[in-house]
């Protein structure tokens, strides 16, 4: 355990120190200002929108964040030719290919964080210190990272940074469009087409369960076995999305 959470930090300094990494924080960091912009310029409830943008932004910069690091987990080994030193010594791959991905979660849950409370300062400025909602959509957020992540580890197990972005990509959109796959499903003609969009929501990570940005905006709580049971499935699909990715990269030849 130890080795695992040597590696774990420092891949988490490796990534803090990433310039593409902090240039994607600081676009969060001007959003969440702007979103302060958006009162003057909106129509209803004001207060409501500002409060949307802000966590849209945050979520949406996020999950770019938990891709570009999950991406380049191995290929940045690889690029440096230190994946050889590490994969002669005797280091199971599994420990080292988890190491990193802790350091990964750590650096997304500091960036969370940091964007949790400049989320409290800015918001809270104009319109008072958020209500518990608000922080329960933010863990949640980080729940979903977590899965995100996972599955970005698992495509850079295998294949480059590009490939293993479209792929991250195609998940993160799908994920959040899966309950419109289940409804084109129920409604359509039997045949190969309803039983393949059957087949993909049970397959892809449902990622709108993990969204709460409605109720955080409307101060709406949502009850604590509904959190329970959504943090069970995030934490257990991502188990089994790293399991999958440590088996490839324990098969992987890098001779």
């Amino acid at each position: 355990m130890s080795r695992i959470w040597t590696i774990a930090t420092a891949t988490f300094r490796e990534a803090v120190r990433d310039k593409v990494l902090n240039s994607i924080l600081f676009f969060a960091v001007i959003l969440l200002f702007v979103s302060l912009a958006m009162k003057d310029v909106s129509i209803g409830d004001a207060d409501k929108v500002v409060r949307g943008v802000a966590l849209g932004g945050v979520s949406a910069l996020a999950g770019v964040i938990a891709i570009f690091l999950g991406v380049g987990l191995v290929y940045k080994e690889i690029e440096r030719k230190t994946i050889y030193t590490l994969a002669s010594k005797p280091l199971p791959r599994w420990q080292l290919l988890l190491g990193k991905y802790l350091g990964l979660w750590l650096t997304l849950a500091a960036e969370v964080a940091l964007l949790t409370v400049l989320y409290t300062l800015v918001v809270g400025m104009r319109q008072g210190l958020p209500g518990l909602p608000v922080y329960v959509s933010m863990g949640m957020l980080m729940m979903e990272l977590t899965l995100v992540c996972a599955w970005a580890t698992l495509f850079s197990t295998y294949s480059a940074p590009f490939t293993a972005a479209a792929f991250s990509v195609s998940i993160y959109l799908i994920g959040h469009f899966a309950d419109d796959l289940r409804r084109f499903g129920e409604h359509a003609d039997p045949g190969p087409s309803k039983t393949m969009l059957l087949v993909l929501y049970r397959v892809v990570p449902n990622l709108e369960a993990f969204n709460l940005r409605t109720e955080a905006v409307h101060g709406v709580a949502v009850p604590w076995s509904e959190l329970g049971w959504t943090c069970a499935y995030g934490l257990g699909y991502t188990a089994a999305v790293l399991g999958v990715a440590m088996i490839v990269f324990e098969r992987r030849d890098f001779k």
